[in-house]
């Protein structure tokens, strides 16, 4: 039997990157959700920036926002209390919000009446009823009525596997959140101000001109990251230099005179910290550029050390989109070349 999973099961394609860096799920055709703050926003098609990379995924997995995910699908935790409230029970009510749940069969919506011949044979058809939600076959309880509890749809979900495993194998719990006010009227979607500097964020994504030829150190231990961060730095056109440890960064900054530095605080040989305080006694590398990816359970402590003793110039917390590196890369480099 394949593994249960408790986040809520959504198309991949429903989960993106803002054009400003924001990881986002779609809810509707004109609202997204941020899946690290958790709160709603208006969603125009201009305001999408790409689709979300396994490497992206990965980290928001890292982060405890993602459960897991694959090439069709990524499963998602609860939002916005990303299981903060773990002894409410659902229909869950928090701040006026009534959840229950429904099977996502992740079957194409061709196969509804498939499906539910299925029900009939099995005679479970007074127990469950197919039903078509977002393009996908889902499973309601008795009369197309979802599930009130949690157990409801697991204890479901185990039945019709049990019954059909070949057909219900990909199945998965999902759920369905309403507000629930005195007078039933949903609350308005928060609609976010714009930022300041909208055509910096814009250009940040397609212009060169700014990093064209510029040579840029990447340090982290982690292959899969250097990986992902230096395919986008090649496509900004800047020179790469890769180092997987503390040693090999250091001999890499003095031979190539960068003009930025892209770094993981956690390298095998030596802490980022550590690292830069050697950096800082090279006379030629004092002011050098330098952007610091730190791990998601950073300290407010290690955020303000980073930016008054070690001076570095970005300091980003896990998960971080491609987009925001790729703007703050942008943005330090059109800054240096200002001064």
């Amino acid at each position: 039997m394949n593994k249960i999973y408790s986040g809520s099961a959504v198309s991949r394609y429903h989960v993106f990157i803002l054009a400003d860096g924001t990881f986002v799920v779609q809810w509707g055709e004109t609202q997204v959700q941020d899946l690290l703050s958790g709160r709603y926003r208006a969603f125009d098609y201009h305001d999408f920036g790409h689709s979300i990379t396994d490497y992206e995924l990965s980290q928001l997995k890292a982060a405890g926002r993602v459960e897991h995910y694959n090439r069709n699908y990524v499963w998602l935790y609860a939002l916005p209390e990303q299981g903060r409230f773990a002894e409410l029970k659902t229909q869950d009510r928090s701040r006026n919000r009534v959840r229950s749940y429904y099977l996502n069969t992740t079957l194409p919506s061709s196969q509804l009446e498939t499906i539910q011949s299925l029900l009939n044979s099995l005679g479970m058809a007074e127990e469950f009823l197919a039903r078509v939600r977002g393009d996908l076959v889902v499973i309601l309880g008795k009369n197309g009525a979802p599930f009130a509890q949690l157990t409801d749809a697991e204890n479901a979900q185990k039945l019709l596997v049990s019954k059909a495993e070949d057909t219900f194998r990909d199945t998965a719990v999902a759920f369905i959140e309403s507000t629930s006010t005195s007078n039933s009227v949903v609350q308005p979607v928060e609609r976010v101000a714009e930022p300041a500097d909208l055509l910096s964020i814009i250009a940040s994504q397609t212009d060169t001109s700014v990093t064209d030829g510029k040579i840029a150190v990447l340090a982290g231990s982690d292959e899969n990251e250097r990986t992902a961060i230096k395919d986008m730095f090649h496509k900004m056109k800047l020179d790469v230099k890769e180092a997987g440890t503390a040693r090999e960064t250091l001999y890499l900054l003095e031979d190539c005179h960068p003009d930025v530095l892209v770094m993981d605080l956690q390298l095998p040989d030596m802490h980022g910290w550590a690292m830069l305080g050697k950096v800082k006694e090279i006379d030629s590398l004092r002011q050098l550029t330098t952007i610091v990816i730190a791990d998601h359970a950073s300290s407010p402590n290690e955020q303000a050390f980073a930016l008054t003793v070690a001076k570095v110039n970005v300091y980003l917390v896990k998960p971080v989109s491609m987009a925001r590196l790729r703007q703050n890369v942008w943005m330090a480099l059109k800054d240096k070349s200002a001064s």
